[in-house]
């Protein structure tokens, strides 16, 4: 295994993983190790972030969710699931982690992968398993045509411990989203509730001319002037200088070729509105593996099952969230139909639209579908 990274360092922020994803990492034997680690939402609730309108309310725990979906829902700092990972890897006899090892490029003949890194060292394996994220350098070499592209948001991602959390939003339990024309923002608790994770995101000044922090900032306070005031709250606490460009990208048909394979997002990157990136990677592994033990040296098979049991699923993934970001961020008319679109729905309603997410276990290879 090539990590690039010089240390395993306790950075990163929360990650939600819906009730589809701990069954997967239960195949792992790390269900448990998980779950004691996990804070558990009581509800995602969806305000506008002007009227202050609820827009969306769905349970995440209670009787109708639990009988209805595998697992629970559940939010885990990305250190701590790292740590349970990291972990589980070393202690495997048949697995070496390279540290400080970019990949930087390949070749490869009927039997062999031939690996290039950074440090000068060459490698060789049977198979190459390219899990290095959205700016795959291996997708790059396959598919050269193909980049991610810029949306035009930038994200600002932060903890805070629970004391320090201003008194509105300090109130809440579950996952927390704030929306508007042009930005979000979420929040919601980890660690036995001690912290709590906060995501703002921002549509980009369109002429660029605000990108320096002060500028910047007054861009900011500009477009959440007239917010509600927990809205306003977050903009107090969150860190406007660390940002993140958020780029996404098309699905493409072929994860593969001959002994080699994308995995994760270098094969389906996703935008964060279905909150299921490292789901679906995490459903990637999962099934890759049990592929790779039923078919065992040809590699060839195993890549292309693969391919074919989880292309539909994760580009459905892909391209639902395209469109829900676009619900968040509307304005005008589309604003009101989605409101009242939205309004309209009951909880059952929206189990009803998540089930085939949720409640499916497609690393269950045994059936010929994703």
């Amino acid at each position: 295994m090539l990590e690039q990274s010089a240390e395993i360092a306790p950075i990163g922020y929360g990650v939600q993983l819906g009730p589809n994803v701990l069954p997967a990492l239960a195949q792992l034997g790390l269900e448990r190790e998980v779950r004691m680690a996990s804070y558990y939402p009581e509800e995602l609730t969806l305000y506008e972030a002007f009227s202050g309108e609820v827009l969306a309310r769905v349970p995440l725990c209670g009787a109708a969710f639990d009988g209805r979906y595998p697992a629970p829902y559940i939010a885990i700092h990305r250190v701590d699931l790292h740590e349970i990972l990291l972990k589980a890897c070393r202690a495997l006899p048949n697995v070496s982690l390279n540290q400080a090892t970019t990949v930087t490029g390949f070749t490869q003949d009927a039997e062999r992968v031939y690996v290039e890194s950074s440090t000068g060292q060459k490698l060789e394996g049977s198979a190459l398993i390219a899990a290095d994220g959205l700016r795959s350098r291996i997708r790059a070499q396959l598919y050269p045509e193909d980049q991610p592209y810029d949306t035009g948001y930038i994200a600002h991602r932060t903890i805070v411990a629970m004391a320090d959390v201003p008194p509105l939003m300090r109130k809440r339990r579950g996952v927390t989203m704030w929306t508007g024309p042009g930005f979000h923002v979420i929040y919601y608790p980890l660690r036995d509730a001690t912290e709590m994770n906060i995501v703002a995101v921002f549509e980009t000044p369109t002429d660029g001319s605000e990108m320096n922090d002060e500028g910047y900032s007054k861009h900011i306070a500009r477009v959440c002037a007239d917010a509600q005031p927990e809205v306003k709250e977050v903009v107090s606490i969150v860190n406007l200088e660390r940002r993140w460009s958020i780029a996404d990208r098309h699905p493409i048909r072929k994860w593969r070729r001959g002994l080699v394979v994308l995995l994760g997002d270098s094969a389906h990157a996703t935008l964060q509105s279905l909150a299921q990136g490292a789901g679906m990677a995490i459903e990637d592994a999962v099934t890759l593996s049990g592929l790779i033990d039923e078919h065992g040296s040809d590699y060839e098979q195993a890549f292309g099952r693969f391919e074919t049991l989880r292309f539909g699923r994760t580009t459905r993934v892909q391209l639902e969230s395209r469109a829900l970001w676009h619900t968040y961020h509307c304005d005008g008319v589309d604003a009101e139909i989605r409101t009242q679109q939205l309004q309209e729905r009951t909880p059952e309603d929206f189990y009803r639209c998540l089930d085939w997410l949720w409640k499916s276990q497609p690393f269950n290879h045994s059936k010929e579908n994703s």
